[in-house]
């Protein structure tokens, strides 16, 4: 009689795994309101690598249930849908977004062990304490700067740099590794200013920096606000004597749609590759972005590249996930998935450079940083182009934990 039921049970479950089950994954982010810029396309991303994760079924016998929330760039809000979704939807992922909501849940999401992949690339996310279960999908903000500095280094020794950053910890996340990077290469920070948007006229900002002797301003922040900066420098004839240059959400095809030509020569830190690159993610990129009836300027956005990578890695660690466990598919086996997703296990979607050993995407239980290489990408005949091979910061470990 129990051998039956046994084989009874089995005979159940074979069938409930044949008919396929639901498994959700969250993201929360500010498709309206400060930011909006990013957070719009980057959710595109998600939501239409959701939809051709199951067309493909790349998850066998799972249909993915992909739940996008707008959180209008308000904690309070993520606080709220985060805590949610626990509570009904029991995701086996999380998809988050901003620096100050992460910074914020962080403790939450290590209590409930919650896999997470933000959009902001704040190193304190992957910093101690509560640091288990964050993971960044590309290089953080602070490396990016730093590899900016070490860029300038190479043709001008002594910089003068000024630091225009994002009023928020998102845009200060890269002022103290900047201080400390700029102290090892001899280079001067002559000020540190904050800009949200909204900036329509910079000329007090640009007069005093050129006051100050800034031969480069490093942007922290969004498109918009540098923008407005870019083609102010332009009407002051500033231009030709302060490069700027700016981390990953100041750049790209957004830049130059809202600068115009004033973008010309400004040199952005990316770990992405961009449309004009034959990568098998940006094709799957402009494919989707056709089938689902995306914009121009959505295909066009660096911030739905990012989107789709997110996604792609957590639809990726699920399906390693079912491989490995059995088609258990929750948060404890997903954190699994991706703390072995490293060495000949790591993942290559082709979204992002890959270093000098090849490695696409990679995380251990320690290092979690998915896409560690990047690149310097210059403005020239409106659109961007690499001006140097992907390479790993390596000033930017000697002064992350100094």
């Amino acid at each position: 009689m129990k051998r039956a039921m046994v084989l009874a049970m089995v005979a159940a479950l074979g069938l409930a795994l044949a008919q396929g089950r639901t498994v959700n994954l969250l993201w929360s982010g500010a498709i309206t309101g400060p930011t909006s810029d990013v957070g719009g396309p980057y959710g595109a991303g998600i939501e239409d690598y959701c939809k051709y994760a199951n067309e493909q079924k790349l998850i066998p016998n799972v249909t993915l249930n992909c739940t996008v929330r707008d959180d209008q760039y308000q904690n309070p809000n993520t606080q709220r849908i985060f805590e949610e979704a626990l509570d009904r939807a029991k995701p086996a992922m999380y998809l988050g977004y901003s620096t100050g909501a992460m910074l914020q849940l962080k403790p939450l999401i290590n209590e409930v062990k919650m896999p997470t992949l933000p959009a902001s690339a704040h190193i304190g996310l992957i910093d101690p304490p509560n640091n288990q279960y964050m993971f960044l999908p590309v290089s953080s903000y602070s490396e990016q700067v730093v590899a900016l500095m070490e860029y300038i280094n190479r043709t001008t020794k002594n910089a003068k740099i000024a630091l225009v950053v994002n009023p928020s910890p998102f845009g200060r996340a890269v002022v103290d590794h900047a201080r400390r990077a700029a102290q090892r290469l001899g280079q001067s920070i002559v000020d540190v200013r904050e800009v949200g948007g909204g900036n329509l006229d910079n000329t007090a900002l640009l007069r005093a920096l050129d006051a100050a002797g800034a031969q480069f301003i490093i942007h922290q922040n969004v498109a918009g606000p540098v923008a407005n900066i870019l083609k102010d420098a332009k009407r002051l004839g500033l231009d030709k004597k302060i490069r700027q240059m700016g981390a990953v959400y100041t750049g790209g095809s957004d830049l130059i749609r809202l600068a115009g030509d004033a973008a010309e020569g400004y040199l952005w830190a990316s770990s992405y590759y961009t449309l004009d690159e034959n990568t098998p993610g940006i094709a799957l990129q402009k494919q989707l972005a056709a089938k689902y009836n995306r914009s121009p300027d959505i295909l066009n956005s660096t911030n739905y590249t990012a989107g789709m990578l997110a996604a792609a890695i957590a639809v990726e660690a699920m399906k390693r996930a079912a491989q490995r466990f059995n088609g258990r598919i929750d948060n404890e086996t997903v954190y699994q998935a991706l703390i072995g997703m490293n060495g000949p296990n790591a993942f290559k979607p082709g979204f992002a450079v890959s270093t000098k050993s090849g490695i696409e995407i990679d995380f251990t239980r320690s290092e979690q940083t998915g896409a560690e290489g990047l690149r310097v990408l210059e403005a020239k005949g409106g659109k961007f182009v690499p001006v140097t091979d992907p390479f790993t910061s390596a000033l930017f470990r000697q002064v992350r934990n100094p």
